[in-house]
């Protein structure tokens, strides 16, 4: 996989999912609402609603271990992202057009497919939690031979 592709995950239209794990190792996720990088993923903030997402930030303040992975649904081009969060915190009110943008960009995709646009727009994106993250390791997960494959 190649640098392009694995940027792509940075695109609208994703799905994104955010994994994380309690000091005992079990495991609590939910879906986010978008994801944004300004250093080419040495960083990145993802953006979990608060109204889904309290298992995962109560278990990043014990391990602050974090697994990312983003989607698009219509190719299955799928990358995660291994890290460590260095921070989690309300989301900013000028924050909030983004996380919309993301949201709606995601509906469009589904549309495609056949999930009418209303039923994903109805999916909680605000309040939101913004959550930064050091990027430690990236892989593809695009179903294939080279899944579970290290990129970076």
């Amino acid at each position: 996989m190649n640098q392009t592709r694995v940027h792509r995950c940075l695109e609208p239209g994703l799905s994104v999912l955010v994994g994380t794990v309690d000091a005992h190792g079990q495991p609590a996720c939910c879906r986010a609402a978008a994801l944004t990088s300004t250093d080419g993923l040495k960083t990145l903030i993802v953006y979990v609603p608060v109204s889904t997402s309290h298992e995962v930030v109560q278990n990043l303040g014990t391990t602050k271990r974090i697994a990312i992975g983003a989607s698009f649904p219509l190719d299955h081009c799928t990358t995660q992202l291994k890290g460590t969060a260095s921070e989690v915190r309300l989301a900013r009110d000028d924050e909030q057009a983004f996380i919309q943008q993301r949201l709606s960009a995601f509906a469009d995709v589904l549309d495609k497919v056949g999930v009418p646009r209303r039923l994903t727009r109805s999916v909680a994106c605000w309040p939101a939690f913004a959550i930064s993250v050091r990027v430690e390791e990236i892989f593809d997960q695009t179903p294939g031979p080279h899944a579970g494959s290290r990129i970076r």
